[in-house]
């Protein structure tokens, strides 16, 4: 097991202020989904952070390391649920526009650019140890590739839900 710090701090409080701030957006946020998509698209969030992060930060490639040592703690899983809002409120404002085309690729560039943003910072801080060679720039396929499939998860589930509520009248 690989230690990089012992203390509550720079990386730990990144963690805090951004769950915090990102959950109070989206609870503040007017209504657009209901209910059980808004939780679903949370969960998506978590869920596609945590299954990336788990493949490539562990054996056999090992790209990083996530907080304060190699093995899983706490702030680790907060870090997972950290992901929740990005997931949110990038189908949030992708649904609010109605993108289209070609505006469908700059907003995915966009929003990779925003998770690249993050991450420099979360690296800067403490939150990730790249090892093996990883890269930021090594992140960016990862994201357009993530985003993609947040959108066409969320495509499907609006489908899915209309049906279900036209169905059921």
């Amino acid at each position: 097991m690989k230690v990089y710090d012992q203390q509550f701090n720079q990386n730990e409080w990144f963690i805090v202020i951004v769950f915090v701030v990102f959950y109070l957006v989206i609870f503040f946020m007017p209504r657009r989904f209901s209910l059980t998509t808004s939780m679903t698209l949370v969960l998506v969030g978590i869920y596609i952070g945590m299954l990336s992060d788990h493949t490539i930060s562990i054996p056999p490639f090992d790209f990083y390391d996530v907080n304060d040592n190699s093995s899983y703690q706490f702030f680790d899983f907060l870090t997972y649920v950290m992901y929740g809002p990005f997931g949110y409120i990038y189908c949030y404002i992708y649904d609010y526009y109605k993108f289209r085309g070609f505006k469908v690729l700059f907003y995915m560039l966009f929003w990779a650019g925003i998770a690249m943003l993050l991450e420099y910072t979360a690296t800067k801080l403490g939150v990730f140890h790249y090892k093996q060679g990883y890269r930021l720039l090594f992140s960016l396929p990862i994201y357009l590739g993530l985003l993609s499939i947040t959108l066409l998860y969320f495509d499907i589930l609006l489908k899915r839900e209309k049906n279900i509520y036209f169905n059921s009248n």
